[in-house]
This record gives structure tokens, C-alpha cells and sequence, in this order.
């Protein structure tokens, strides 16, 4: 259902970029679709990972290790790109030729040369850098460069790979192939075969090879030979340097949002409070896995609009995605919320993770709203409204961590739901109102509320029925199955 409301005739046509060459829109469409499957094969590796195998495999304490150097790496190696792979999104189109390749030369050989210093150094001081973020040292913290690197690596190729229309390979492999490592490596530490601080070595030697092919890939696919970096002489100089320290900013604080949640539940509380909290997160963000490569896609496309000033594809490119997202995300809340209890029961010694319950549900609900809204943040973040983006997303991420500190130890892991659902509303109200007050645009129409008048009934039957018999699970999935099926026939076409 999610792959066919992505379909070329119900997204694409008449939002006004009929202008574009045919076999471009046609390449650029497959390649949501590709993204989009990738993406779902590897939360079915995740689900197969994080439901089973790494809570079998690993303790809670460990587990939360993992997350925490995943999360941090994201975080810095976002920070410390400089915002160079938003820039080269920003403004590739418009260098052809020899200048395209000086644009791309220069780009590639300063994010390389960044994220090879910092996995050095941080390799090598990774124990006090753990110790100046004021979290517990581990031995398995010293992987910490090596991931950064790799993610780097990926971030600046995947974006070149963007700008090309080819995002299908990028997110196979990200999807796909490291979690297909992980799973093997951690199916070995079940067996006591490997130790879980070799694991971790696994886990970042794979970041490192991933990345570093991923931006040879990128390469390639441009078509465009390396050069000796030297510059454009275009005179964009300043724009650029004005756009990148905004893409500095809007990195950080993007990344923040994702990380500053596991970030405080390990200082406020401990990693294993991290390790129940990660997985409730894992299976809330499910819906994630279709929103990356529709975001993905659509950066480079929205700057070639404002660029090209057509305001009229902008604005029915942002309503269209506001609803496909939310019909993304209110159904996968129907369809796992009233079967919560038979997901966890399939986990191994469920009743350390029941307090991940919660967690799932609040992280559906803050999809909910900021899926909504639609693909307001490409919007802002690759055209003129950059540096209010930067403005208002550093204030969300301040709100988030005031929220935070006050509502974790309230609520415990509870707290950072609450926060991150306060968090998203007053965020994309914002957005929403800032787009409307600037360019008179808004994603919302009668379709968001027929969504919800089909939803909430399937939602509230199906829980009537969660029981734990085979009889009952049935009954449930079947109401489940009817009210998707009835949602499809009657908007499919106004979606």
C-alpha cells in the first residue's frame, strides 16, 4: 500500500514539474521507490536485529553502549562535515562542465581530508572525549573515530549520489548490508564465539569500508573526474561561505534532534535505560524507513524550484507530501500499536523491555505530527529561508533539551516522549505558519481529516480485541487489514 500511494501518477502528476525532461522524472521517481524498499528490507533486517538477536546477544548496559556511539557518531560526524554536503545540493546546478568538476573536486577533497583527521584524533582521544560529554568510559568507546569517519564518507557521498538521482544504492547498503553484517557478527557473540567489544570493532570497520565506497560510488556516477581543487572564480565566495556556516548549524541542530534524547537518557539516567529506550525508539520510528529517501530525493529538487522560481510546483509538491506521509504514519500506528504485546512477547526475556511500550507509541504519535506537515524542512533548508530554519530549529533544539531535563526525571524514559512530541508541535507550527506568512502556502485540505475519520474507528475496534489468543490477534489484524483496505479505496485518488 505505502509503495503505491509513492507511484508516479498519484505524486507527480500536474505539481508543475512537467518542464522536466521525461526520463529524468522517470529515473528520479524509481529511484523514491528503490530508496523506499531498501529502507524497508533493512528495518526487516532491524526488526529481525533488535527484536531478537541483540537482545539475546547482548546486556542492556551493552546495548546502550552501541546506541550511544551510533548516535554520537551521527552527531559529530554531521558537525564536523561543515555543512559542505548541503552546500554542493545547494548549488550544484549551476556548474556544468569544468566548473562542475572544480565544484565537486573541492567539495570531496575537504570532506575526505575532515573525516580524516577527526577519526584520527578521535581515535586516539576518544576516552576524554567521552569523559568531556560526561558520560561512563568504555573500552568499546575507542571505535568512536572510525565510525565518524565512515559516516562522513556517507553523508557527503550520499548527497552527491542525491544530486544524480541515484539514492537507491546508498540506501541499500546503509540498510540492507550493515545490518546484515551486524546480524551475523551478533549471531557469533550469541554463541560466545566473538566478544561484544569485537563486535563493535566489526560495527565500525564496515562504517569505514561502507563510507569510504559509497563516496567512490558518487564519484562515478557524476561522471565527473576528479581535479585539482583550485577556485570557480564566479564570485559566489561569500554566498557560499554564508550558506555553509548556515548548513552548520542546521546540521547540528537537526542531528541534535535525533541524538540529544539518547544523549540525556544516558546522563540523566544510565545505558541501560538507553538500551529499553533504543529499541521502543526502533520500532516507534519504523515510518522513518519511508520519509529518508522521499527527503533524500527531494532536497536537490526543491533547490533547482527555488532556483528556478516555481513557486506553484513548491507548493503542491508540500501538500501532496503531507498527505502520502501522514497516511504513511497514522497506518503504521493502527497496524503496531494494538500489537504491541505479541511484538514484545517475541522478544527474548521480554519483561526487561516493558517500559519500551510506552516509548513506541509516543514516538508514533510525534511521527504523526511532523509527518503532517509534510516536507516543510527540505523546503525551508534548500532555498531562501535557510537561515530562519537555522534559527528556529536551534530554538526547537533548546526546548528539547529544557523539556528533557525536566520531564526525565518526572517521567523517566516516558519524559523524552513527551518531550519530543511537545518538542515537533510547536516546531512545525512554526514552520507551517512561517511558510504561509512568507509565500501563502499551506499542505493541509478535507483529505487530512477523512485520513483520521478512517483511522481512529479502525484504531479503537482493533484495540478491543487485544487479547493474547490466536483468535483474537486474528480478529484484530483483520480489522486492521479492512480499515487500510477501506482507506485505499475511498483516497487513494485524493491523496
Amino acid at each position: 500500500m505505502h509503495i503505491r500511494l509513492l507511484a508516479p501518477e498519484v505524486i507527480f502528476n500536474g505539481i508543475g514539474l512537467k518542464d522536466y525532461p521525461e526520463l529524468i522524472m522517470s529515473v528520479f521517481q524509481r529511484q523514491i521507490i528503490k530508496g523506499s524498499i531498501s529502507n524497508f528490507a533493512g528495518i526487516g533486517l532491524g526488526v529481525l536485529n533488535n527484536i531478537w538477536l541483540f537482545p539475546l546477544a547482548f546486556s542492556l548496559e551493552q546495548l546502550g553502549i552501541y546506541r550511544w556511539v551510533e548516535r554520537t557518531a551521527a552527531l559529530v560526524g554531521a558537525i564536523a562535515l561543515l555543512g559542505i554536503q548541503r552546500t554542493y545540493v545547494r548549488y550544484q546546478s549551476q556548474f556544468k562542465e569544468e566548473q562542475g568538476r572544480i565544484f565537486l573536486s573541492n567539495i570531496v577533497v575537504i570532506g575526505a581530508l575532515l573525516a580524516a583527521v577527526l577519526g584520527v584524533l578521535l581515535t586516539l582521544f576518544a576516552t576524554e572525549f567521552s569523559a568531556l560529554l560526561e558520560v561512563e568510559g568504555t573500552e568499546e568507546i575507542v571505535v568512536l573515530g572510525t565510525v565518524i569517519t565512515g559516516i562522513m564518507c556517507f553523508s557527503l557521498g550520499q548527497s552527491i549520489s542525491a544530486s544524480a538521482k541515484r539514492i537507491s544504492v546508498p540506501y541499500f547498503m546503509k540498510n540492507v548490508g550493515v545490518r546484515l553484517v551486524l546480524m551475523v557478527a551478533a549471531y557469533l557473540v550469541s554463541l560466545e564465539y566473538v566478544t561484544f567489544f569485537q563486535w563493535m570493532k566489526v560495527f565500525a570497520l564496515f562504517q569505514l569500508i561502507l563510507g569510504i565506497g559509497i563516496l567512490a560510488y558518487s564519484i562515478r556516477i557524476k561522471g565527473l573526474p576528479l581535479t585539482r581543487p583550485r577556485s570557480l572564480n564566479k564570485g559566489m565566495s561569500r554566498e557560499f561561505y554564508v550558506y555553509s556556516a548556515g548548513s552548520i548549524g542546521i546540521v547540528i541542530m537537526s542531528t541534535s534532534l535525533i541524538t540529544i534524547d539518547s544523549q540525556m537518557i544516558t546522563f540523566l539516567l544510565s545505558y541501560e535505560a538507553l538500551g529499553v529506550y533504543s529499541l521502543g525508539f526502533f520500532i516507534g520510528s519504523f515510518v522513518d524507513g519511508f520519509r529518508r529517501p522521499v527527503s533524500q530525493a527531494l532536497s536537490p529538487e526543491f533547490a533547482n524550484l527555488w532556483n528556478d522560481g516555481n513557486k506553484e510546483a513548491i507548493e503542491k509538491i508540500y501538500a501532496r507530501t503531507s498527505r502520502v506521509l501522514m497516511v504513511v504514519a497514522v497506518a503504521s500506528f493502527i497496524a503496531i500499536v494494538p500489537n504491541l504485546d505479541f511484538i514484545f512477547g517475541l522478544i527474548p526475556d521480554p519483561e526487561r523491555f516493558e517500559g519500551a511500550k510506552s516509548i513506541v507509541v509516543l514516538v508514533l504519535i510525534s511521527r504523526i505530527i511532523d509527518f503532517s506537515f509534510g516536507s516543510n524542512g527540505e523546503m525551508l533548508s534548500n532555498g531562501p529561508y535557510f537561515k530562519w530554519l537555522l534559527y528556529a530549529i536551534t530554538g526547537l533544539v533548546l526546548l528539547m533539551i529544557v523539556l528533557n531535563y525536566q520531564l526525565i526525571p518526572m517521567y523517566g524514559m516516558d519524559g523524552a516522549g513527551y518531550a519530543l512530541i511537545i518538542s515537533f508541535i510547536v516546531f512545525n507550527v512554526a514552520k507551517a505558519w512561517f511558510l504561509y506568512r512568507k509565500e501563502g502556502i499551506q499542505p493541509f485540505s478535507l483529505v487530512h481529516l477523512y485520513i483520521l475519520a478512517i483511522a481512529m474507528p479502525t484504531f479503537f475496534i482493533a484495540e478491543l480485541f487485544d487479547g493474547p489468543s490466536i483468535f483474537e490477534f486474528i480478529l484484530r489484524n483483520a480489522i486492521i487489514a479492512l480499515g487500510l483496505v477501506v482507506g485505499f479505496v475511498l483516497l487513494r485518488k485524493r491523496i
